[in-house]
């Protein structure tokens, strides 16, 4: 964890005092690289599609959890902030997906609340890079809906190293289900 945290940090120096930019098409290429190497952690298991097919249920389940949690403590906003319920609900509802979420609200809604979102979900990103290595410990599948949608690809990394390959294969389709999420809870909710 410390490894990483110190990564980020050294990432945030390097913007702030360095003019250093990274191509977008390498970060791309960096993050495709770390997917498909969980991948093949996840594959190389033995017999994987009878265990995926067994852990359906606690992938759907995991994400219909994740998506409730999600969406009630967003709306608890309402008692400390001027957001409406609708706002509320709607900038939570990204689930850490910050670049479309942002986007969707502030076309169907406020550009105000899409900046909102956006600040939320990455937040949530940051606080996953932090919190999943500790909640691991004592909930695995706690600190694998802390990265929300993004389970399934950034956080995917931090969640294989802080848990066992059952939870990693469950937080993938976690971050699938909730990245498929996204786009219609937005729109049904504004």
């Amino acid at each position: 964890m410390i490894l990483l945290l110190s990564a980020v940090i050294a990432g945030i120096i390097s913007g702030i005092y360095f003019n250093f930019n990274i191509p977008n098409n390498l970060t791309t290429i960096l993050l495709m690289f770390l997917v498909f190497s969980v991948g093949v952690d996840i594959g190389s298991e033995e017999k994987i599609l009878s265990k995926l097919k067994v852990n359906m249920k606690n992938i759907l389940f995991q994400s219909i959890l994740t998506i409730l949690g999600s969406l009630i403590f967003g709306s608890l906003v309402i008692f400390f902030t001027d957001l409406n319920l609708k706002e509320s609900l709607g900038a939570s509802a990204g689930f850490g997906w910050y670049s479309l979420s942002g986007v969707m609200i502030s076309n169907l809604y406020s550009p105000v609340l899409g900046a909102i979102s956006f600040t939320a979900n990455v937040i949530r990103e940051i606080l996953a890079i932090v919190l999943i290595p500790l909640v691991a410990k004592w909930s695995p599948l706690g600190a694998a809906s802390i990265g929300g949608a993004t389970s399934m690809d950034t956080m995917l990394g931090v969640i294989a190293k802080s848990t066992d390959k059952e939870t990693t294969l469950i937080a993938f389709g976690q971050g699938v289900i909730l990245s498929l999420s996204v786009p219609i809870l937005i729109t049904m909710i504004f």
